[in-house]
């Protein structure tokens, strides 16, 4: 791939795949440092199969905000369990250091009905901050910064305190740094043509990013997890990807295996506290809302999405709904393209109950 020139195109992609890339979240640790915080003995032990750890609170969701130290705990052994630590401070030193810039992609378009939830991402600070990270070198972040501020997140671009802000209209895009690809709908091609720009979060101002998604389907792209959180919300230009017969494939697995954010992405957590199961990604009424009451951890966002497409599925037959599964191919063919494990047998699936 033309790493020079900060190309990645479609060709390069298949050509990764074909020669066995696999663990986007395995990032800039490298499969040495992923063996040496899993305990796999050989590179085959290491990539047999992919962990997923749920962590359940039955009651947690009630008329008002979870209650954060209940959250704490579901975080702390989430992290716990998929590294094999004791302390919150070595389980997150498993993935992020004091040097590193962490980038925590959350997901708010469905303002304060259905985002990331601020519990959660408090938990994920004190966890890096137990790691040693600095405060101001966290950035919770999206692509725009509107949706921040109607999820309510308060914008903080300040040399103090952790930073709270989005690539439009704060970082912007880097116009060295691209996706391209002809898989898409020309018709519906923005200003940069069959270019996607990456966000200067993801290329300039971090070292290490955190996916933090909500559970929710998704009327085009069937549901929208660990990889349609990254795929569509690190690039500009992404409308041409949504029509027939693309629906978000193959650009969602393309985007997230661009050295850019594969090289970074460390770590998936799912805010499945309250999931959609219709209407998603941006619902309007609270009737297709459920407490679901989960979190999951995990470093292969084909895995955990596995999961959760399974669980959505499962939420629609209850309420009479076709199945999504069909719609969402993008999980299967990430799969396919060696993003990670979309079998079952192949997963290492961890259920905790608090």
């Amino acid at each position: 791939m033309d790493l020079k020139n900060n190309h990645f195109s479609r060709r390069d992609f298949l050509r990764n795949a074909a020669m066995g890339a696999v663990g986007v979240g395995i990032g800039a640790m490298g499969i040495n440092g992923f063996r040496e915080t899993f305990g796999a003995d050989s590179d085959t032990d290491m990539l047999s199969k992919s962990r997923v750890i749920a962590v359940k609170d039955i009651g947690i969701i009630s008329k008002s905000a979870p209650d954060q130290i209940r959250v704490d705990k579901m975080v702390d052994e989430g992290m716990f369990a998929l590294t094999g630590k004791k302390t919150t401070k070595d389980a997150w030193r498993c993935f992020f250091t004091s040097e590193d810039v962490v980038g925590v992609k959350i997901n708010p378009i469905g303002g304060k009905l259905l985002s990331t939830r601020p519990e959660v991402v408090n938990a994920i600070i004190a966890g890096l901050l137990a790691a040693g990270v600095k405060e101001n070198n966290i950035i919770v972040w999206d692509r725009f910064e509107e949706h921040l501020v109607s999820a309510g997140y308060e914008v903080n671009r300040g040399t103090a305190g952790v930073r709270y802000y989005g690539t439009e209209h704060t970082a912007g895009y880097d116009r060295d740094v691209y996706y391209e690809s002809h898989d898409d709908d020309p018709k519906l091609r923005q200003d940069d043509g069959a270019r996607s720009l990456f966000s200067r979060i993801v290329t300039q101002q971090t070292t290490a990013i955190i996916n933090v998604p909500v559970m929710k389907d998704h009327g085009i792209a069937g549901v929208t997890l660990c990889l349609k959180n990254i795929g569509f919300g690190v690039i500009n230009n992404t409308p041409r990807f949504h029509s027939s017969p693309y629906y978000c494939d193959p650009a969602s697995a393309e985007v997230c295996a661009h050295p850019a954010i594969k090289n970074k992405l460390r770590l998936h957590i799912v805010d499945a506290l309250q999931a959609c199961f219709s209407g998603g990604p941006r619902p309007k009424a609270s009737n297709t809302i459920w407490n679901e009451e989960q979190l999951f951890f995990g470093t292969d966002p084909v895995a955990i999405d596995r999961i959760g497409l399974d669980i959505i599925d499962a939420k629609r037959r209850e309420n009479r709904l076709m199945p999504v599964s069909q719609k969402a191919k993008h999980i299967v063919n990430a799969g396919k393209k060696g993003l990670g494990k979309y079998e079952m047998k192949d997963i290492e699936y961890i259920k905790l109950r608090r």
